[in-house]
């Protein structure tokens, strides 16, 4: 049996690794945006998660984009989102974690502009677009792949 004093620790011991992995998905601060460069910032749903995946078809090394030359530009985007379980996929009513790689292509991208891409979960689908700092749509993403090992 544990004496409270091996249980505190162990508490301890479970909230500082929770808070060290925590600390490893959050992305730091950006410094302000070079009048050279174009920022897109990734937006969802708070239950859902969204990352940068391929920039021009290189690996994102990091959770967003780096700040993007003027010029045309291909974002990969993984999105992970909650779905209520199915037969196949577990028992039934248990969640499952849904995941989908969205790509969009934009040719106009301008030094010193904010771009929003934004996704959210069509059933056990994703949906994502490009806006301008003004909210305007500027291209619709399309769907590479999804499922839950994507």
């Amino acid at each position: 049996m544990m004496r409270s004093n091996q249980r505190r620790c162990a508490v301890t011991g479970v909230l500082a690794a929770a808070l060290l992995l925590g600390a490893c998905v959050t992305a730091p601060p950006r410094a302000s945006l070079s009048p050279e460069l174009a920022r897109v910032t990734l937006e969802t749903r708070p239950q859902d998660r969204v990352e940068a995946y391929r920039l021009d078809g290189d690996l994102v090394d990091g959770l967003r984009f780096d700040d993007l030359t003027p010029g045309a530009h291909e974002l990969r985007i993984r999105h992970h989102f909650e779905t209520m379980g199915s037969a196949s996929g577990g028992l039934l009513g248990e969640p499952q974690w849904e995941r989908c790689i969205l790509a969009v292509r934009y040719g106009g991208f301008r030094g010193g502009e904010h771009y929003t891409f934004e996704t959210e979960r069509r059933g056990f689908r994703s949906v994502g677009w490009l806006n301008s700092a003004q909210g305007e749509k500027l291209a619709d993403a399309r769907v590479i792949r999804c499922g839950p090992g994507v």
